[in-house]
């Protein structure tokens, strides 16, 4: 192939995305055995530049594997994956260094040295790098100001709350001005409130730095806070991959839906679950699952249902919120009045409402 060739070749990966899987295959050796065990099968999608993109999926799903990838820490059995459309998995040496110093990576827990204080830990790749003290004292005070641990920077990690030691990981991810900040479950050691605000940190670096994010998480909230897109991994594939809005209200694959089982609205309430039915009985209630999205979700469309249709609508649990700036809503509601479930379906189908039926009780 011409160098030319070669340059159009990165280019186009570049639109694509700041990091591309290609087709990416990845098995290791079976233990005990001569075989092999595939962790990811077929992955092929981009990580827009500039974007936050989740990674969920549940114990096992190939997600450690996947990011691993992005930094050249793992290799691909088959396919590519591209950094800023260079083939990670060709490099080596010093190479691979330079390239890994444009990828940031925080941790579940931290990875912080004890023996050394808060600013040494921050400017300890800037050392490894050979970047000046003055230099490196410019950038870590810059930085400790962002994450807000100024006042912090004497003291040990064993003097800080966990929070405090996240906020030193990202500092620390950030000291070589990477393009690529990579995320390993780096909130699930910490409270709610405490995620939060971390979260809220990666929002800032995301909006303020420019830099694009890659998180890999087994928690739908954490990709509901501060996601773009999110990719849906279940036994090394891809079962599902889209915008936040459309998959959190309309998922597809049962593996998604299984990760929103505590969310209110979502569910039936135990003591209904147990009266329900396959099939439909005489003088008996269909119960079904709505889901409002965007302008659907300020009209009046239940009230028109009754008034159209001629059935009662009693609402059983809901939930009604907003995410990218765009309302939703999810109501279980059960319907008397002997209308089939399909034409009740249909109905709010045409108001863009969607649908699902859970059954019938007597």
């Amino acid at each position: 192939m011409n160098s030319t060739s070669t340059s159009q070749n990165r280019t186009d990966a570049r639109s694509a995305g700041i990091v591309v899987f290609d087709r990416v295959h990845k098995a290791f050796a079976a233990r005990g055995s001569a075989g092999e065990v595939a962790a990811l099968h077929d992955i092929s999608l981009a990580v827009p530049t500039g974007s936050i993109m989740g990674v969920i999926g549940r114990s096992g799903a190939g997600k450690s594997t996947l990011i691993r990838l992005v930094n050249g820490l793992e290799t691909p059995t088959g396919g590519r994956v591209l950094f800023d459309g260079v083939d990670v998995g060709t490099l080596g040496g010093g190479a691979l260094r330079q390239t890994q110093r444009q990828i940031g990576m925080i941790f579940q827990h931290f990875n912080l040295l004890s023996s050394r204080t808060v600013f040494e830990n921050v400017g300890l790749p800037l050392e490894i790098a050979g970047t000046a003290k003055a230099a490196i004292a410019a950038r870590v005070n810059a930085l400790l100001d962002l994450v807000g641990l100024a006042d912090k920077r004497d003291r040990y990690p064993s003097e800080l709350s966990g929070g405090q030691k996240q906020r030193v990981g990202i500092a620390r991810a950030l000291a070589t001005e990477p393009k690529l900040l990579l995320s390993d479950e780096a909130t699930s050691a910490l409270d709610p409130e405490t995620t939060r605000s971390i979260l809220d940190l990666l929002k800032t670096v995301n909006r303020e730095l420019g830099l694009t994010i890659l998180l890999i998480t087994h928690e739908m909230s954490v990709v509901r806070a501060i996601a773009d897109e999110v990719v849906v991994l279940e036994g090394g594939r891809v079962v599902e991959h889209g915008n936040v809005y459309d998959v959190f209200t309309q998922p597809q694959h049962a593996v998604t839906r299984s990760f929103f089982a505590n969310d209110a609205g979502r569910q039936l309430p135990e003591e209904l679950r147990a009266r329900l039915q396959a099939s439909a009985s005489p003088g008996g209630k269909t119960i079904i699952r709505i889901v409002f999205r965007t302008a659907s979700a300020d009209e009046a469309v239940l009230s028109k249902l009754t008034r159209e249709l001629g059935v009662d609508v009693n609402i059983i649990t809901a939930t009604v919120d907003t995410l990218s700036g765009k309302p939703f809503g999810w109501f279980i509601a059960s319907i008397d009045g002997g209308k089939p479930a399909e034409e009740i379906v249909a109905y709010l189908a045409r108001y863009g409402v969607g649908a699902e039926l859970l059954g019938h009780v007597a």
